[in-house]
């Protein structure tokens, strides 16, 4: 993802109404996580496990605050129990970031079944997910998202393909 991107989708998510943050060293998005690391209408924590960022943004929510975390593939299988426990037990809601790898086009062999098994998890945690494909569609998506979040008060998974994030 190129910086000004970064900064698009960043926008789109204080425009949103998301004030914050929660990352992790991800490779294919660290320019997102860095543009939210810096921006003063978020508050921004850095986490060294996604479950740990899933719980620290259950308790930003309920102290006020309308978060959102963002995390690799891989991730999403980290931040299972938090997301069940916290989230979907106690009605917080969370609205989850992430890359797609393994998906079509895939070209590491080790991604391929994480991402094959994501749909199904997602569907299994009853956690409603939309996969972006462009930029455009990133900023609308997000704005949609905001409005579940608010009438639902569960978790949301919005994943960025590789036409999203594979461009630096």
């Amino acid at each position: 993802m190129y910086e000004n991107e970064a900064h698009e989708v960043v926008d789109a998510l204080a425009e949103a109404g998301f004030d914050f943050a929660v990352t992790l060293p991800a490779t294919q998005i660290h320019t997102l996580q860095s543009a939210l690391s810096t921006d003063a209408r978020f508050t921004h924590v850095g986490v060294t496990n996604e479950a740990e960022g899933c719980a620290i943004a259950a308790g930003a929510w309920l102290g006020g605050k309308m978060p959102v975390i963002v995390m690799e593939t891989s991730g999403i299988l980290v931040s299972t129990y938090p997301l069940l426990r916290l989230h979907a037990t106690f009605g917080i809601p969370l609205l989850m970031l992430s890359t797609y790898r393994g998906g079509l086009g895939e070209q590491e062999w080790y991604a391929v079944h994480t991402g094959a098994a994501i749909p199904a998890l997602l569907g299994a945690l009853r956690v409603p997910s939309h996969v972006v494909n462009g930029l455009d569609e990133a900023k609308m998506v997000i704005r949609e998202a905001r409005q579940s979040l608010d009438a639902s008060l569960q978790p949301i998974s919005v994943v960025f393909t590789g036409r999203v994030t594979d461009r630096e």
